[in-house]
């Protein structure tokens, strides 16, 4: 008796335990087991989501260290740049010089802010129960503890509720079918476990696929920012020759200069007519157009004088081909139509377009070529010379 007795506390307390152990281990060691990833590097996403700030995820509701949460924000972070931002801007606006020692606290406070950014995203990356836990990292730097759970993260199925619930059944006493019963409850917390498991994945496959749409939406807007660039070049470089050809004893200032982006050309207003001034590069543009004729009503010019709009757009005039219009009113009292002819593949000349300085900047050479005397019909130029 007094052996049996032994026997049944020893039971008891080795249940007691294991019980123990489940509640204190299993739950953070699922989390890290969930995203223990050994492939996966630290280094990149440590910066990037320190100094960048985006992605970001929230601290698990029992943590207890809510600074670390505050400084590892997309909001400190933002805050630290706007900061920086305002040390070199307002000076600059306000026409302030700092002295040495403002200079040092200034910047010395920003370095503290990404220095703690940077230790609080660390801190997160260490901790299993934190959505930022990265098993690459902890094995860096709590090395002892890694490899105390590595067994743990590597196993899919087993946890210590398993231990538990596997020794339960050992020391069950009442028949087969008690074990039976206790088979089928593990079977079905298992079957629970793998439709838990299929969602995870599940969610995991849509938020892939939607990174990576967003990731070619990105490259997408990547190319047409180039491409932006590269325009506005050839725009400034337009520009800068325009500027200095604007001298009134400068012969070279002409109307080639309306060439800013695309070929052109340029039409009057003279009801019922649109008389053309000037083109470069187009090669079916009319001389003169009718703007009640039927044949003419598609076209962008036409439709411009009809409508309402400042700009207006036309793809059937020729094929392949796009052709923009605006409507220019000059001081002198001329109401000017101008042309933009490009081609149809071309993406982003669009935005370009109907940008208020491009409109701008036409009207400002058309009013200059005005004002010289250089807006002059094709036929009286040719009968000029």
């Amino acid at each position: 008796m007094p052996g049996e007795q032994k026997d049944q506390l020893d039971r008891v307390e080795l249940l007691s335990w294991l019980e123990t152990l489940e509640r204190n281990f299993d739950p953070l060691l699922l989390k890290g087991r969930n995203r223990f990833n050994e492939a996966e590097g630290w280094v990149g996403i440590w910066l990037f989501r320190s100094l960048i700030g985006t992605n970001y995820k929230k601290m698990p509701e029992d943590s207890v260290n809510k600074v670390i949460d505050i400084f590892s924000s997309r909001w400190q972070t933002w805050v630290t740049y706007a900061a920086l931002a305002g040390i070199f801007g307002v000076p600059s606006v306000l026409n302030l010089q700092l002295t040495f020692w403002q200079s040092v606290l200034a910047y010395g406070v920003i370095v503290i802010s990404l220095v703690m950014s940077l230790y609080a995203n660390l801190n997160r990356m260490l901790s299993m129960g934190d959505p930022y836990f990265n098993s690459n990292a902890y094995k860096l730097f709590r090395r002892q503890e890694y490899y105390m759970f590595l067994a743990y993260f590597r196993e899919h199925k087993y946890t210590f509720r398993t231990a538990h619930e596997w020794v339960k059944l050992l020391y069950k006493e009442n028949g087969l079918d008690s074990v039976i019963a206790e088979h089928k409850e593990i079977q079905r917390q298992w079957r629970e476990m793998v439709e838990d498991l299929k969602k995870s994945l599940d969610e995991r496959d849509r938020s892939l696929k939607k990174t990576e749409t967003m990731v070619r939406l990105l490259n997408r807007k990547i190319e047409q920012l180039q491409r932006l660039a590269k325009v506005n070049e050839d725009g400034f470089n337009s520009a800068i020759s325009t500027i200095y050809r604007l001298r009134s004893s400068d012969p070279l200032f002409n109307t080639s200069d309306l060439r800013v982006v695309t070929d052109f050309s340029l039409f009057e207003l003279v009801e019922p007519k649109l008389i053309r001034l000037c083109e470069q590069g187009t090669t079916e543009t009319p001389k003169i157009i009718d703007i009640n004729d039927p044949a003419y009503a598609h076209y962008s010019s036409v439709k411009l004088v009809h409508g309402e709009n400042t700009i207006e757009y036309a793809t059937s005039d020729r094929e392949g081909r796009t052709v923009a219009s605006y409507w220019i009113d000059l001081p002198s009292g001329r109401t000017l139509i101008y042309n933009f002819h490009y081609d149809s593949t071309i993406e982003d000349m669009d935005d370009i377009i109907e940008m208020k300085e491009m409109y701008r900047y036409i009207k400002g050479i058309c009013m200059h070529l005005d004002e010289r005397g250089l807006l002059t019909r094709e036929a009286q130029r040719h009968v000029a010379k």
